[in-house]
């Protein structure tokens, strides 16, 4: 069954063969007028070359990651992208958390949650999307959510974007657009061809001169996120 669905305020039509994929895209069903930008329908043969790049995982689990994969193909066409994050919403305003995998992204996330309590809105915690829209960037949830889960279809205009590292104390500073660029590069989509690679540095580059851009050098005490609240809510360069 062919079924319409809006995600980062793009909407488009699919076929889904597995129930798992039809599942983890339930919020994201639309039955608007909009009428679709794109079908996506995955072959086997998407599969085939899904399993070679991600490994061994159930046909459902590869179909997913076969979506994602074409749907942001064509999301670039839209000023947007994925950025590998825990993103989160206080007051309207939206913060990114973002590092390698395993740096500890979603325990900061989560020690917001602790902190703030109903005022955090879980945006993503895994593949959120991001877009300009009108001269302003904005991040959206996706299915595509992390290990536990944790997304809602909303979304939020982006007021700072934060590289984590552990550390033994709590510190923040600002980043400048040229320490920000590689670790932003890092973790957006990566392009397979020179026309996407065209697509994605204008985007890039506009992120960098639109948000606030920090470094948290953090441990996993609730102070790390009064720290970094208390940063990054005002805009302030420096709080140690």
């Amino acid at each position: 069954m062919v079924s319409k669905y809006k995600i980062a305020d793009v909407v488009f039509s699919a076929q889904f063969k597995y129930a798992y994929t039809r599942k983890i895209c339930t919020s994201y069903l639309y039955d608007g007028e909009e009428q679709p930008e794109f079908f996506i329908e995955i072959t086997e043969q998407d599969l085939v070359e899904e399993g070679k790049k991600a490994g061994d995982f159930p046909l459902p689990y590869l179909e997913s990651l076969a979506v994602y994969r074409k749907f942001l193909g064509k999301l670039l066409d839209y000023n947007g992208t994925v950025f590998h994050s825990s993103a989160l919403a206080v007051d309207d305003n939206a913060y990114l958390f973002t590092a390698p995998s395993g740096t500890g992204k979603s325990t900061h996330a989560r020690l917001w949650r602790e902190y703030l309590g109903d005022k955090v809105i879980m945006v993503n915690d895994d593949k959120p999307v991001i877009r300009l829209v009108d001269e302003d960037f904005f991040v959206y949830g996706t299915p595509w959510n992390g290990k536990h889960g944790l997304d809602t279809n909303c979304r939020v205009k982006i007021k700072a974007v934060c590289k984590l590292e552990r550390g033994e104390q709590n510190a923040i500073q600002k980043l400048s657009k040229e320490q920000m660029l590689p670790t932003i590069l890092s973790q957006t989509l990566r392009p397979q061809n020179a026309s996407d690679f065209d697509k994605l540095l204008p985007l890039v580059s506009a992120l960098l001169d639109k948000t606030d851009l920090y470094l948290l050098k953090c441990n996993t005490d609730i102070e790390s996120a009064k720290l970094s609240y208390s940063v990054m809510s005002k805009g302030v360069k420096n709080e140690n």
